[in-house]
Order: structure tokens, then C-alpha cells, then sequence
């Protein structure tokens, strides 16, 4: 009588489903964007990711974010922004970013209007996956406060 040979998963098959639990869990607890796409929502307030960046900033190694906010809205648009940066697989925190450290920003945009924000992180090496979660709500409560999670590579 023969049996079955027993197979065994390979690394990267064993890889591949942990980063898959990571992308689900991260999903689940924000809105995952890729680095290229922008997100709208509420049909109001366009978020795009312009670029990330791996540089020297005061002498300390940091990742660079520039994130493009436009209101869709018929009025000005007071927003109060947070954020969080993550690295690696499974994700770690990198340290508080500028933002935090400022204890958030404010950004106000006439209607119909763009703005930008710019942040960074503490950065162990260049080359890495990052995950930028910005939070922004609105200051009047018109529409609801949402977190943007972009995933991307800075090199």
C-alpha cells in the first residue's frame, strides 16, 4: 500500500499568507489605500498621496509624505489632522511623527479647494514599506471623521 506524499508549505507561501493576515487586519481597522490611487469620500473631500521619501532631515535618516487634501464641499472646510507611521512586515512603529509631535495641524480649505500636508517619520533604512495613516476630521462635524491608511515604498 503507498500513502500520499506529505507536503509542506514552502517559506514564501508561509510568508505570503502572514502578509495577507497583515493587509486584512490593517484593512479591517483603517481604509487601506495604495500609494498611486487617491480616495474620496462623502463625495467631498478628495486624499492623494503625492510622494514618499527616504532623507536626511536634521541629521536624523526620516520618511517623507506629501498628501494632497481637496474640498468638494459648497463651504470653507476646517480640518484637524493626525497621523501614524508604520514599517515593515509585520508593521512596527516607526516612532511619532511630525504631526504628532506638533499635536496635530489644522488645515482650512475655501471651497472647491486644494491644500497639502507634509509630514515625516523616524526611518531605520531606506528601501522600506510604510504604512501612513492620516486621520483627518471636521471641525464642524459636517462630515465624519475618517482614517486614510496609503501603503508604498521609500526609497
Amino acid at each position: 500500500m503507498t500513502t500520499a506524499p506529505v507536503r509542506r508549505f514552502a517559506p514564501w507561501t508561509a510568508l505570503a499568507l502572514v502578509v495577507l493576515l497583515i493587509v486584512v487586519v490593517l484593512g479591517a481597522r483603517f481604509l487601506l489605500v495604495p500609494a498611486d490611487r487617491p480616495f474620496e469620500y462623502g463625495g467631498e473631500v478628495r486624499v492623494q498621496l503625492l510622494s514618499i521619501d527616504h532623507e536626511t532631515v536634521g541629521g536624523d535618516e526620516r520618511v517623507t509624505w506629501k498628501v494632497s487634501v481637496v474640498n468638494g464641499t459648497d463651504g470653507p472646510l476646517d480640518l484637524r489632522l493626525s497621523s501614524t507611521c508604520r514599517h515593515a512586515v509585520p508593521p512596527l512603529e516607526s516612532g511619532p511623527s511630525a504631526l504628532a509631535e506638533r499635536g496635530g495641524a489644522t488645515l482650512s480649505l475655501p471651497e472647491h479647494q486644494g491644500g497639502g500636508v507634509a509630514d515625516s517619520c523616524p526611518s531605520p533604512e531606506s528601501g522600506r514599506w510604510w504604512a501612513y495613516s492620516l486621520t483627518l476630521e471636521d471641525g464642524s462635524g459636517d462630515i465624519a471623521p475618517r482614517t486614510v491608511t496609503f501603503m508604498g515604498r521609500a526609497h
